[in-house]
């Protein structure tokens, strides 16, 4: 099987000059560590891309594809998933990115020539895809199917009008990813303060307001095969966040230090918000907050329906391959380590 992994900002596609950030940083190790990973999964090869401004590609064990504008990415991207039997797809969700190269796939499969078997997408459907990155209507879809997740309200940086609920508030991106652009407000100056940064960039109906809840930042990945039955959930793990109000991924700890019954929450929380998504398949990564209120009952804050950052961590915490139990059900579920393990990215 001929495996391509297309990382967005390190594979070529980022259009921006500005290479050197949070993105690409957890975008190369991501890259590096799936590769590595289905390269040893039997009867795997792997192909990917690389960004020549970049310099020399540290990745191996896989054939690499250096691409030196977003122009050329885009047409290789094509020739790749033509040339592939699976697309492995790690793309940011801001600016429908991930729909569209998962659009790009259904679009090779809909137009080339008939094969003994379609090339498989490793990942959502574009519906779910298209209802999981914009947070807006999935904490509606949510809540509407009795999901705890914080109250969510459009923001918009100009409309000084608006009514505001007490602080302490987090405005972000309707469809950030990696901690773009996200401000903690719990007084007059961090409103302003977010409205002068955000009110730059020009894009008033892009963000949204969500009710700060104080506690553990905790995520949960989960493997969920093409026929939406729930492969793995995997240990809980804990989220190292920055305190500047930022909220910027540090990496983290598997599992987190929480009581075993809250830890079943945890899980429970996240399976059930998964299959409350139709066509939500692959590897997913769901976020999460343990309250310091009493009752600790978890709180889903977002969806995402790609490979996450986390995988670092959980590669770390089995010898068992975890491409391998998506490329193939009939795997042997995965063994956890006992230690537990602390990662950074």
């Amino acid at each position: 099987m001929r495996v391509f992994v297309s990382e967005y900002v390190c594979g070529g596609a980022w259009p921006q000059k500005q290479l050197e950030t949070s993105l690409a940083r957890e975008g190369r190790a991501m890259l590096a560590a799936l590769t590595e990973d289905i390269a040893r999964v039997p009867g795997c090869e792997v192909v990917t891309t690389w960004d020549a401004r970049l310099g020399p590609c540290p990745l191996r064990d896989c054939e690499v594809r250096i691409v030196d504008t977003a122009s050329d990415e885009l047409s290789l991207f094509r020739e790749l998933i033509r040339d592939s039997d699976a697309v492995w797809v790690i793309a940011p969700e801001t600016n429908g990115e991930l729909l569209k190269r998962a659009l790009q796939v259904q679009l090779v499969n809909d137009t080339e020539p008939p094969r003994s078997s379609p090339r498989r997408f490793l990942g959502a459907s574009d519906r779910a895809i298209l209802l999981t990155s914009d947070k807006l209507p999935l904490a509606t879809w949510l809540q509407e199917r009795g999901i705890s997740t914080p109250e969510t309200l459009p923001f918009n940086p100009a409309d000084r009008q608006a009514v505001r609920w007490p602080e302490p508030t987090v405005i972000k991106r309707r469809d950030g990813a990696g901690s773009q652009d996200m401000f903690l407000v719990r007084d007059g100056f961090d409103l302003w303060n977010a409205r002068h940064e955000l009110g730059r960039l020009n894009e008033p109906e892009t963000f949204i307001q969500q009710t700060y809840i104080s506690g553990r930042a905790l995520s949960v990945a989960l493997l969920i095969s093409e026929d939406g039955s729930v492969l793995e959930v995997f240990p809980v793990a804990e989220q190292h966040l920055s305190d500047d109000g930022h909220f910027k991924y540090q990496g983290g700890r598997i599992p987190a230090e929480i009581s075993p019954e809250a830890t079943l929450a945890v899980q429970q929380l996240a399976e059930r918000a998964c299959r409350a998504i139709p066509g939500l398949t692959g590897y997913v990564g769901c976020d999460l907050v343990l309250p310091d209120a009493l009752p600790p009952e978890p709180i889903l804050i977002e969806i995402n329906p790609r490979l996450t950052s986390s995988y670092l961590g959980y590669r770390q915490l089995t010898d068992d391959n975890i491409p391998a139990r998506l490329l193939d059900a009939n795997t042997q579920p995965l063994r956890w380590k006992s230690n537990p393990v602390t990662f950074t990215v």
